[in-house]
């Protein structure tokens, strides 16, 4: 396959960033009122794994950024700048898990999504201990209590990214 235009790589990722929009909404509008043993699903550290298992660990990290960023802005988090700093690593960890298995199907999102939801409780933990720590056994179930609500959604988030994935796909 030869260069594709820059314009069909810039609609790809508009489509990507549309689709994870609308994910986003999905946690705001109703996983945000779920709530079981007093937690919720947190379906944002799912998203750039997602991402990174079909696009790879380089480009979903640029994603993971992007989408880090962003939800800096607009989320509650221990500081500034921590979605920026543990989305895109946990995008190249899940890019490189999936880059090696041979299926990008379902166990391969599960895989890749738990490593995203946990990287990103982990990096609480770390920030919780350098600000004193008194409370990580306590993150600790937080975080695994959140990991197993949130991943059922990968029945709505996989199809989609794999939608968009599959229409799109072509090397450049």
């Amino acid at each position: 396959r030869g260069m594709l235009p820059k314009s069909y790589v810039v609609f790809k990722w508009v489509v990507y960033a549309i689709a994870t929009l609308f994910l986003c909404a999905l946690q705001s509008l109703l996983l945000n009122h779920i709530r079981v043993l007093g937690l919720t699903p947190f379906l944002y550290p799912v998203l750039p794994a997602a991402v990174a298992m079909f696009e790879g660990s380089r480009r979903g990290a640029v994603f993971a950024l992007l989408f880090g960023i962003a939800c800096d802005l607009l989320l509650p988090a221990p500081f500034r700048g921590f979605f920026t700093l543990i989305f895109p690593v946990a995008a190249f960890v899940a890019g490189g898990v999936a880059e090696r298995l041979a299926s990008r199907g379902f166990l391969c999102a599960l895989i890749v999504s738990s490593l995203g939801l946990l990287l990103t409780g982990c990096f609480r933990m770390f920030v919780q201990i350098l600000s004193g720590g008194q409370y990580l056994a306590l993150m600790a179930r937080i975080t695994l209590g959140e990991a197993a609500l949130t991943l059922p959604a990968l029945l709505i988030v996989l199809p989609v990214y794999r939608m968009i994935f599959r229409r799109c796909a072509a090397d450049y």
